[in-house]
């Protein structure tokens, strides 16, 4: 099938939008002129999102699909007076992550797709409780969230065969968020100050777990080297029975000597030894 032009496709979404725009501007939908305008991006983003469904290969559907049915989700609620608040941005963040959490459901292979939807999904969260949480809250959960994020990857693997690598971003943003969180802490100095020790306590039993359960080096049995048997052979149909054992089994049989090697002839030398012709009595 042909696809369409490109500079064609965004000449009529900026046509259609330009115009209903407009149309909207001068009062013509009058009090039905947001809802027009949510219910456009909501149908849009379905059918996205029903294109996604029958064909999972073209993951980027859903990302779309999700991205308009969470703006669209937010003007008609604005139409209907239902005010979110800082929710309201998140709102539109959780769209965009749920189309990277359906592009990972879609199939395995696209791993990649948890670290945008957990980053836009802890995003959203923070964005949501923003006016609950001062400064340096906000940023420890901003770090702990994206290590949670690389946790994931590296617990559920997803598809890949060695996810090692998440461990390392996991432990950074994990342990900056935790000492960001520390620093938040009301309470005395002592607890500011030594709190790490529990960290190197963890540290211990984790080497003491790696020492307790390491296999002991060893040196491998070598097993014994044996010549090879000898192979049966193979008795074509129709071979007599009554064969000896030598003849069925070539194993059996004496070993032949090899050929000693043959001297050059000399043909004068073979023509002496032949024996005199007879000759007959008229003497030829």
């Amino acid at each position: 099938m042909k696809r369409t032009n490109p500079f064609l496709a965004w000449a009529l979404f900026l046509l259609g939008a330009g115009i209903f725009l407009l149309l909207k501007n001068l009062g013509v939908f009058k009090e039905w002129g947001d809802a027009a305008w949510g219910g456009i991006f909501a149908a849009v983003g379905l059918a996205f999102v029903i294109w996604f469904v029958v064909d999972r290969e073209r993951y980027w559907r859903a990302i779309a699909g999700f991205t308009l049915l969470g703006i669209g989700a937010v003007i008609l609620l604005e139409w209907r007076n239902v005010s979110l608040g800082d929710w309201s941005s998140a709102l539109v963040l959780f769209g965009v992550a749920l189309g990277f959490w359906a592009v990972l459901l879609a199939h395995a292979d696209n791993w990649w797709a948890v670290i945008p939807a957990g980053v836009l999904t802890v995003v959203g969260l923070l964005i949501g409780l923003g006016a609950d949480l001062t400064q340096p809250a906000w940023m420890a959960a901003f770090f702990v969230g994206l290590g949670l994020v690389f946790l994931l990857l590296y617990l559920a693997r997803f598809g890949q065969h060695d996810t090692r690598w998440a461990g390392v971003p996991a432990a950074a943003l994990l342990l900056v968020g935790l000492v960001t969180w520390v620093a938040t802490l009301g309470g005395s100095t002592l607890v500011k100050q030594w709190w790490p020790v529990v960290l190197i306590l963890l540290g211990l039993v984790l080497l003491l777990l790696f020492l307790v359960t390491r296999r002991p080096p060893g040196v491998l049995p070598v097993a014994p080297v044996t010549e090879p048997g000898p192979v049966a052979p193979i008795v074509e149909p129709g071979a007599p029975v009554t064969q000896t054992p030598a003849a069925r089994l070539p194993w059996l049989q004496e070993p032949v000597p090899p050929a000693q090697e043959q001297q050059p002839v000399d043909i004068y030398d073979v023509l002496a030894e032949q024996p005199p012709e007879p000759t007959t009595d008229d003497g030829r």
